[in-house]
């Protein structure tokens, strides 16, 4: 909860991939909100009223992922809802802002997006952008598995990162109020 309040305000990318990752570690807690206690809320070095909030925190999110039947796989509809919102930005970048430094981070990342696209296995994705989420996500779970990752990948990912970056500056630039104010400078 904390963390994710934290990332939430800095980086929306971030925060959507802890958000996947919170859910897996739910998953693979069986949504046992005592074993989620236990093995994760007890060990925040927080006052008990904090650790209250915390646990919480977790019970909706395991309630939420059962009312959305995302006890094997997939997302809260929230994060696809976040993603749904960076796909706007993204266009509204592309489309009317046109800043160049954000044209020249996609433009670099996109091949390695339709990549990801193939690689993904026919899974289906609607955006680019939740392309390349899910790509970062996959990679984050191969470095936790401390599986070996290419110089190859890595490159590939550090051009969908960068882009991902970008795109999450607009965001909390519009999510601020600012968008319309950056959006007249380029025009």
């Amino acid at each position: 909860m904390i963390i994710a309040q934290s990332k939430r305000k800095s980086n929306i990318v971030e925060y959507i991939l802890y958000m996947y990752q919170i859910e897996d570690i739910i998953r693979s807690l069986n949504f046992n909100i005592e074993l989620i206690d236990q093995m994760i809320v007890q060990k925040y070095d927080q006052e008990e009223h904090v650790k209250q909030q915390i646990k919480a925190w977790y019970l909706s999110l395991t309630k939420q992922m059962q009312n959305e039947e995302k006890q094997r796989n997939g997302h809260l509809d929230a994060q696809l809802e976040l993603i749904k919102e960076l796909s706007k930005v993204h266009e509204e970048v592309m489309n009317t802002i046109q800043d160049k430094a954000y044209i020249k981070a996609y433009e670099k990342a996109r091949p390695f997006l339709k990549e990801l696209v193939l690689k993904s296995g026919g899974e289906r994705m609607s955006t680019e952008v939740e392309v390349a989420i899910h790509g970062l996500y996959g990679l984050l779970v191969l470095r936790l598995k401390r599986q070996e990752i290419t110089d190859e990948t890595e490159k590939a990912f550090k051009s969908v990162s960068n882009f991902l970056g970008h795109l999450a500056v607009y965001f909390h630039r519009k999510e601020n109020g600012e968008f319309l104010l950056k959006m007249e400078q380029y025009n």
